[in-house]
This record gives structure tokens, sequence and C-alpha cells, in this order.
């Protein structure tokens, strides 16, 4: 039997190279967006509130994103704006932007559907905002260590190594 002894450096010991190269690994290998169920939860609920289904979403940081509705100009036929109460339906951030955008982008002559459009828009640029700032490295330095992730020298998980 052989025994090796390996050397393990939490994120701050090590070198820019490295501290890059556990970055790009834990974007290829274990990168998951936290907030996606909270932000489609969100997303459904508010169209809820117009009796609209979402029916698909595209979500990227790198390429088309998008939300799908089975909306149609029925669907906003007798909506009062007054009726659509600055409330929390799920309890998520995301309500109050898509509420707070929805009554901004009525306009004087209340387009409800045009509301309605402009309120999902600033909801998915929320979504992909929040998604583009747990890419980044800034984002990556803060769990690492707040996890106590730990690496090799050259960057590798340690615990990869360990498996």
């Amino acid at each position: 039997m052989k025994t090796k002894t390996i050397s393990i450096y939490n994120i701050h010991e090590l070198d820019e190279r490295a501290q890059e190269k556990a970055h790009s690994d834990y974007l290829n290998n274990s990168f998951e967006y936290f907030w996606i169920d909270e932000s489609i939860e969100s997303v459904k609920a508010f169209c809820d509130l117009f009796s609209v289904r979402l029916t698909g979403w595209e979500l990227s940081t790198y390429g088309r994103s998008g939300f799908s509705t089975d909306a149609t100009q029925e669907s906003f036929r007798g909506i009062k704006p007054k009726y659509i109460k600055n409330e929390w339906p799920t309890g998520y951030a995301l309500d109050d932007i898509l509420v707070n955008a929805f009554h901004n982008n009525l306009g004087p002559q209340g387009n409800i559907k045009g509301a309605f459009f402009a309120a999902l828009d600033a909801g998915l640029s929320n979504i992909v905002r929040d998604m583009e700032y747990q890419e980044s490295f800034e984002y990556f330095l803060e769990m690492a260590e707040a996890n106590e992730w730990e690496y090799l020298e050259d960057g590798s998980s340690a615990w990869r190594c360990a498996a």
C-alpha cells in the first residue's frame, strides 16, 4: 500500500491562475442558478393575476432568454389595474419587481396588455442579471470562502481528487 500526502488550499491561498481555473471548473461542472424555482413560481403567480398561464421559459446569460404565455387580447379585457395590488403572492422579491413594473408601465391610457408584457420583461431582466452575478468571479470567491471549498494547488477541487 502507498500513502500519498497532498496539500489542500482555500480559494484565497491559490494564485490568480489557480483561482481562475477553480472558477472555470465551477461554471462548467457545478454552476446552478440558485433561485430558479422561486423566480419561476413568482412569474407564474404574476401571470395568475391575469388568468394567464406561463407555458415556457428560456433563461441564459449567453444567449436568448424569454418567457412564453398563453396570453391573448381577451386575457386582459375587464382587468382593472387597481385590483393588481402590490402584494407578494409568493413572498419572493421578484413579486415586487413584477407588480411595480406593471404599474409603472400602464401609462395614461392604461394599456394592461403592454404593462403585463413590460413587467415580464422587467422580471426576465432581473433574473438574467442575478444569474450573471452568480456566474461572476466575485460571487464565486464569496461562495468558495463561505462554504470552505478546498482546492489543490492548480485550482482543481480537492473533493474531486478524494473521490
